[in-house]
């Protein structure tokens, strides 16, 4: 073989090897472009899951601290109603009362559902539930031993919410 084919030759293996090489560059760096990008949509989405979990459960925490005052206070006006009348439940609440504790149950719900963790979305769906045994009580006995128990599952209830809205920081 002459010199110029084997000079040919060389210039023609260097250009596909090149080439080849280039190509291969380009096809790697694009995989780990697509990777890269797919573990940023990734963190992307865990990180709004997460920040929409915290923001449900503080308003959660502020709605169940209101649904106690609430339910404290229509405990009062039967109590006072008791007092007067003698009988439990003789009267029923005021309008206004009964609208707010409806409302505000109904926002209780709706958070209470959106919870992810199944332990704590049982263990206020719980309290919700002795918040109406506290409202729907048919004695002042009742009641009464129904605040007891209400008041000590709040008091459990929250540093549990307050640990899981932590761990979601």
């Amino acid at each position: 073989m002459s010199p110029e084919i084997w000079g040919f030759t060389g210039a023609l293996v260097g250009a596909i090897v090149g080439a080849s090489a280039s190509i291969l560059t380009t096809r790697i760096n694009s995989k780990n472009a697509i990777r890269i990008q797919e573990n940023i949509d990734k963190n992307a989405r865990k990180e709004r899951y997460r920040e929409f979990q915290r923001n449900n459960l503080l308003e959660l925490q502020e709605k169940l601290i209101y649904a106690m005052r609430l339910v404290t206070k229509a405990y009062f006006e039967d109590l006072d109603n008791y007092k007067k009348t003698k009988k439990w439940k003789s009267s029923h609440l005021t309008t206004s009362l009964d609208e707010e504790i409806g409302n505000c149950f109904r926002e209780l719900f709706i958070k209470t559902e959106r919870i992810a963790e199944n332990e704590i979305r049982d263990e206020i769906i719980r309290l919700i539930k002795m918040m109406s045994d506290l409202l729907m009580g048919s004695t002042y006995e009742i009641v009464e031993q129904n605040q007891i128990t209400l008041a000590n599952t709040f008091e459990h209830v929250m540093p549990k919410l307050g640990k899981v809205l932590r761990d979601n920081y």
